[in-house]
């Protein structure tokens, strides 16, 4: 993901022997904390729940670049430790190492419907085992680079935090119930961030995993919505006119999270069923700050951050890989055919995206700090 100071290149395939992060644009002296990238990457995990798929792998990072601490050879994260940055491409890497390929041997030419293996198979001649580079296996790596952001950001006064506000038709709370105004305090943050289903309502959890298990008991899936809230971001600090916008860059960089099919920032599409009366958020003095009296545009206007939380709502998709037949075509053969797929996959990806959506949040207001920080410099 390619911004306009910082890029997280991210290389490998679902079922390479590794994948590597190469980081690149941070400032040397900053610090972050081991446990914020252990933390991202243990959210992210499949952890034998009945959402996840039961593909176990370790996920442990491995730095080679990058760090003061480096610059002795290779060194995987602590908790409880700090590690600072030396102005050299961060680069590390984690394993693949539960890997079955032969889950994969009788659809090499088979494009699994709603995957990106027939686009594959026309870009690039065939179809990966475990859908190569455009696997929500390398979601593992931009977790390293959020864990790192997200700590830098938290330093600046600015905290990410991401929740599972739907799943299927089962509304789980939302930003909108408050946070849009006032956001969270330290441990409602705290708890969503500890929780590998967090959610603002945990009355409907219990009946949300039920509408999983029935689903996977079927051989199908499900999907949901991630919403997000970035608290402390001053107004007038970040963001841009036009294409410059900040809507646009956040947007841009969580569509780099496989399964995501739509964003929304504020009241969002629920603005176009509104008046200009009904959707135009107030301004008033509240404590000597200008504030909204409400935030149905999310904390951003004209693109540029209006002191009010940054809320956003993403739609993740019903993961594509399921056990009931379905119809796809043998690209060798020219031929229609039913398929059933092997493998392992989870059956609701919802959960184990929130990760991954508040790590491509965090990389842009990054970004947007960084570039914000360059343009002050140059007054």
């Amino acid at each position: 993901m390619a911004f306009d100071i910082i890029d997280a290149q991210i290389l490998g395939e679902s079922h390479s022997e590794r994948m590597t992060l190469n980081f690149f644009g941070l400032e040397e002296g900053g610090e972050f904390k081991g446990d914020s990238v252990l933390d991202m990457l243990e959210r992210r995990k499949s952890n034998r729940s009945p959402w996840s798929t039961p593909r176990m792998e370790e996920d442990e990072a491995v730095f080679r670049s990058g760090l003061k601490e480096t610059e002795r050879g290779e060194i995987r994260p602590e908790a409880g430790k700090t590690y600072t940055l030396n102005g050299d491409v961060v680069s590390a890497y984690v394993k693949n190492e539960n890997v079955k390929k032969g889950d994969y041997a009788d659809i090499s030419s088979i494009p699994r419907p709603s995957h990106a293996d027939f686009v594959q198979y026309v870009k690039d001649g065939k179809i990966a085992s475990g859908g190569g580079r455009f696997s929500g296996r390398l979601t593992t790596m931009l977790c390293i680079a959020g864990g790192i952001a997200e700590d830098l950001l938290r330093k600046q006064g600015i905290e990410v935090v991401a929740y599972v506000s739907s799943i299927k038709d089962k509304n789980l709370g939302s930003y909108r119930d408050g946070a849009d105004l006032n956001g969270f305090d330290k441990k409602t943050v705290e708890r969503l961030k500890n929780d590998n289903f967090p959610t603002l309502d945990e009355s409907g959890k219990e009946s949300a995993i039920d509408l999983i298990k029935q689903a996977a008991k079927e051989g199908d899936s499900v999907g949901g919505t991630i919403e997000c809230v970035v608290l402390g971001v001053k107004a007038g600090s970040l963001g841009d006119n036009l294409a410059s916008g900040l809507e646009g860059k956040i947007a841009y960089s969580v569509f780099g999270v496989p399964a995501v099919k739509g964003v929304e920032f504020g009241f969002g599409f629920d603005l176009a069923k509104s008046t200009g009366s009904e959707a135009n958020d107030g301004f008033e003095i509240k404590d000597g700050k200008v504030v909204t009296s409400t935030n149905g545009s999310g904390g951003i206007n004209g693109g540029v951050a209006n002191g009010m939380p940054i809320t956003l709502r993403v739609a993740i998709r019903p993961t594509p890989s399921i056990s009931k037949e379905q119809s796809s075509v043998n690209l060798a053969t020219k031929e229609n055919c039913k398929l059933d797929i092997k493998g392992r996959h989870d059956a609701c990806i919802v959960p184990r995206a929130v990760p991954c959506v508040e790590s491509a949040v965090a990389l842009a207001i990054l970004d947007e700090l960084l570039l914000a920080k360059i343009a002050k410099e140059k007054l």
